[in-house]
C-alpha cells in the first residue's frame, strides 16, 4: 500500500474512531462500531479507486457487481444504473444476495457487507461508458440506521471513488425496521450530502403509504409482482394506474422495475411510469445501455401503443364532424368529472347531468367490469339519456360494440377512450342517419371495476322532429322497455 494512500485511509478513519471514543457508549457498542471501522479501512485497501472490474473476497465467496440499466420513458433512452451484487462460491455457483447477508456471522457482519457492496459498486461504476447518469445503490434498513452515527463514513466513500452526490440514489429496501425515526435520520443525512432516496420493491411486504410522507422519496421502485398481476388481470391495471398517481402526488417518481415483457412494458407505459427496469431492456451485466438501441425499443413501444389505441377505429375523434376538438375535449373533462361523483357516492343521474347538458351529449352509461362475458344486460347497471333522442337505439342494441369497448376500456382504465363509432337509424323518423363515438373510462367504487361511458353525436342529417318518449332521464326503464336488466342499488 503506498503512503498517499495510507494517508488518505487515516483521514477516513480518525475522524470516526475519534467520534467513537466521545460518543460516551458502552464497552460492546465501542467494540462493534470499530470493527465496523476496521472493516471499512479493508474495503479502502482491497477496492482502490481505478478502472477494471473489481470484485472482493468475502469468506468463501467472491462478489462483484452487474448493472442493470433505468430507462426513462420520457427521454427514451437510459439514464441510471442499479448496482446489483453478484456473488458466487468457490465451486462457481451463484447465490443470490439475500442468501449472502444470511450468512453473514453476526448484525455487525451484515452492516459491513452492506457498506462493502455499496464501496463496490461504486467503485466498478467507473468502467461504465457512461457515468453522468445515476447509480442506484441499495441500503437495507437495519444498515442504513447506523450512517447517522457515523456520518463521515459515507461521504468519505463517495469522495473517494470519485461519484458525485447528485448521481447517487439510495434505495431503501421495502422491509422492516426495529426504528423507523432513526430511518428517518439516516434518509435525512443523504439528503445533506445531496443523494436521492428511493423506496424499493413498494407494493409487497411492509409497503405503506405513511413511509411515503415520513421519507419523502424522490423515487418509489414498484415490485415486479405488481405489473405481473396487471398484465392479466383489468383490475389490477386500475389499481397500478391509481397507485401511480397517489405516487405522483406524494412528490416522487415511479420505477416500474422486473419488466420481461413486451405487454408489461405496454401496461408500465400505460400506467404513467417515469421509469422502466427489467430483462425486457437489458439483462444485468457490465457494459452500458447504447443510446440507440434504447431509442429503438421506445419507439417500437410507442407504436405498438399507437395500434392498439387505433385497432378497429374505422372513424375517431380526428374525422370531420359535427362536434369541434374542443367540444369534444370538454365531454372528455366531464366524463371524468362524473366518473370521480360516482365514485363519492353521488346519485347517477345527478353524477352526469353536466356531461348531458353538452349539445351532443346522448346518453351515458355505467357498466360493471367484473364479468366482460357477461351478457349485456347483466354489464350495464345504469343509464341515463338525452330525453330529446332517446329514441335513438340504446347501447344494449350493440352488444359486441359494447364488449369492445369495454375490453378497450380495462386494458387502459383511468384514461378516456375514444371509441370507435356507430350508425344507427334514429327510431323516431326512420329516415335519419345518426353517427356516435363512445368516451369510455375506468374507475374503483365500492372495490368493484366500472367503466362510465358517455355516447356523443357526431353525425346527424336534417330530419324531422323526434318524439319524445317519457320517463327515461335518471331510468333505465325508458332505455330497455318493460323488462329493465337487474342491476345492484350502488346509488341510492
Amino acid at each position: 500500500m503506498n503512503n498517499s494512500f495510507e494517508n488518505h485511509i487515516s483521514k477516513t478513519i480518525e475522524p470516526v474512531l475519534a467520534a467513537v471514543s466521545d460518543s460516551g457508549l458502552d464497552s460492546a457498542n465501542t467494540e462493534s462500531r470499530i470493527m465496523l471501522i476496521s472493516g471499512l479501512e479493508r474495503i479502502f485497501a482491497s477496492l482502490p479507486k481505478g478502472r477494471g472490474w473489481a470484485s472482493y473476497p468475502f469468506n468463501t465467496l467472491t462478489l462483484s457487481t452487474a448493472f442493470q440499466p433505468i430507462m426513462s420513458v420520457a427521454e427514451r433512452r437510459c439514464v441510471g444504473y442499479e448496482g446489483l451484487l453478484r456473488a458466487h462460491n468457490l465451486t462457481g455457483q451463484a447465490l443470490k444476495p439475500e442468501t449472502v447477508f444470511a450468512l453473514s456471522a453476526n448484525h455487525q457482519e451484515e452492516l459491513f457487507l452492506d457498506w462493502l457492496c455499496r464501496g463496490l459498486h461504486m467503485r466498478n461504476f467507473a468502467n461504465l461508458a457512461n457515468q453522468q447518469g445515476m447509480i442506484f445503490l441499495n441500503a437495507y434498513p437495519e444498515a442504513a440506521v447506523e450512517d447517522p452515527h457515523h456520518p463521515e463514513v459515507f461521504a468519505k466513500m463517495i469522495e473517494f471513488y470519485g461519484v458525485q452526490p447528485s448521481q447517487i440514489v439510495i434505495e431503501i429496501l421495502e422491509t422492516g425496521v426495529s426504528d423507523e425515526a432513526h430511518l428517518v435520520d439516516a434518509v435525512n443525512l443523504y439528503r445533506k450530502l445531496g443523494c436521492k432516496i428511493a423506496i424499493d420493491d413498494f407494493g409487497i411486504g411492509y409497503s405503506n403509504f405513511d413511509r411515503l410522507w415520513r421519507l419523502r422519496p424522490d423515487f418509489v421502485k414498484l415490485d415486479r409482482s405488481v405489473i405481473q398481476i396487471a398484465v392479466h388481470d383489468s383490475h389490477t391495471r386500475l389499481v397500478l394506474c391509481n397507485m401511480v398517481k397517489l405516487i405522483h402526488e406524494c412528490g416522487a417518481k415511479v420505477v416500474i422495475e422486473g419488466i420481461e415483457e413486451r405487454a408489461e412494458a405496454i401496461v408500465a407505459l400505460a400506467a404513467g411510469a417515469d421509469y422502466l427496469q427489467g430483462f425486457y431492456f437489458a439483462h444485468p451485466g457490465q457494459t452500458a445501455m447504447p443510446e440507440s438501441l434504447s431509442q429503438n425499443m421506445f419507439v417500437s413501444l410507442h407504436n405498438t401503443m399507437a395500434e392498439l389505441i387505433d385497432a378497429d377505429n374505422d372513424e375517431t375523434a380526428a374525422q370531420a364532424t359535427d362536434v369541434s376538438q374542443r367540444a369534444l375535449t370538454e365531454h372528455h373533462d366531464l366524463l371524468v368529472n362524473a366518473a370521480d361523483a360516482v365514485a363519492r357516492g353521488d346519485d347517477f343521474a345527478d353524477a352526469t347531468a353536466a356531461f348531458l347538458a353538452m349539445p351532443h351529449a346522448l346518453r351515458a352509461y355505467l357498466m360493471s367490469g367484473d364479468d366482460t362475458d357477461a351478457p349485456i344486460s347483466r354489464i350495464v347497471l345504469d343509464m341515463v339519456e338525452d330525453e330529446d333522442l332517446a329514441a335513438i337505439a340504446a347501447p344494449c342494441s350493440a352488444s359486441e360494440h359494447l364488449k369492445r369497448v369495454l375490453r378497450r376500456t380495462l386494458a387502459e382504465p383511468s384514461v378516456v377512450q375514444i371509441n370507435p363509432t356507430l350508425k344507427d337509424v334514429d327510431a323516431g323518423t326512420r329516415t335519419t342517419t345518426i353517427s356516435t363515438l363512445t368516451l369510455s373510462y375506468g374507475f374503483s367504487h365500492q372495490g368493484k371495476l366500472m367503466v362510465l361511458c358517455g355516447d356523443v353525436i357526431i353525425q346527424k342529417s336534417a330530419s324531422p322532429s323526434t318524439p319524445r318518449l317519457p320517463e327515461t332521464r335518471g331510468s333505465i326503464s325508458g332505455a330497455y322497455g318493460a323488462n329493465p336488466p337487474q342491476r345492484p342499488h350502488l346509488f341510492l
